[in-house]
């Protein structure tokens, strides 16, 4: 199985310097993800144009996307502001629309592959929650409760994580050289430890780290100016002796 990383694209799909497709591998499925801000503020038309974009990529079996913290249109879907403000998101995003280009959104969810080549389910886990920055859309207060009960409702069995923002000490930094990622998700990977943990928000600090056997991978496609030049980040699985191990693809 092969999963092709991408995230904060913002709008700025069509621009991508690198396209998706030249990284699928025929021989293997192909899982795209995209960490979220795939909008740069979430309005109806950038979502529509996104989710457009998404469903016609062709040569994937499974397209997974979360939100960010730029993708204010996606709190209506989730009903965390006025939901009868956005008819026209649930028409988009609801599971029948989505699953007919084999796509598939998460927001404090999970997605289940079963594939012949693995001895068992490979868990997939999405959520869009980051520490509270400037008010933007799925904030919540840093060291909260809040975010503590987010991270909770995350499953032990997680395989392959998707969160917006990063876990502390993990391709968090800013060109500052200072870690934001969130210490509360850094608390719960400590004890879940999934095989890969997917995702962006920061990217200057783009790019994948092993750190205690969790291959944690920032897919920022945008540059810290906005420049999507940043290629996919590739990760291989794979079964060896009833274990499943990760390959970081350079």
């Amino acid at each position: 199985m092969r999963l092709i990383c991408i995230s904060d694209t913002h709008s700025l799909h069509e621009r991508m310097t690198h396209k998706v497709e030249k990284y699928i591998d025929p021989d293997q499925d192909n899982i795209l993800i995209h960490a979220g801000d795939c909008t740069n503020m979430g309005r109806e038309p950038e979502i529509i144009e996104f989710v457009y974009w998404y469903q016609n990529l062709k040569g994937f079996d499974t397209k997974i996307f979360i939100a960010g913290n730029h993708d204010f249109g996606f709190e209506h879907y989730n009903g965390l502001r006025h939901s009868n403000e956005a008819p026209w998101l649930h028409h988009i995003i609801n599971e029948e629309n989505l699953s007919q280009s084999d796509v598939v959104y998460l927001h404090d969810s999970e997605f289940v592959i079963e594939h012949p080549k693995f001895s068992r389910p490979i868990k997939f886990y999405g959520s869009p929650w980051q520490p509270e920055f400037y008010n933007w859309a799925f904030n919540l207060p840093r060291n909260g409760w809040e975010l503590e009960l987010k991270w909770k409702e995350i499953p032990d069995d997680t395989d392959i994580l998707i969160t917006h923002g990063p876990p502390h000490g993990c391709r968090d930094f800013t060109p500052q050289n200072l870690q934001v990622g969130c210490e509360l998700l850094r608390y719960r990977l400590d004890t879940l430890k999934p095989l890969v943990h997917v995702f962006g928000h920061i990217h200057h600090a783009y790019g994948g780290a092993y750190i205690d056997d969790v291959l944690y991978i920032n897919a920022s496609t945008c540059t810290e100016r906005y420049v999507p030049r940043n290629r996919p980040i590739v990760v291989d699985l794979k079964e060896e002796d009833g274990k499943i191990v990760t390959t970081y693809i350079d």
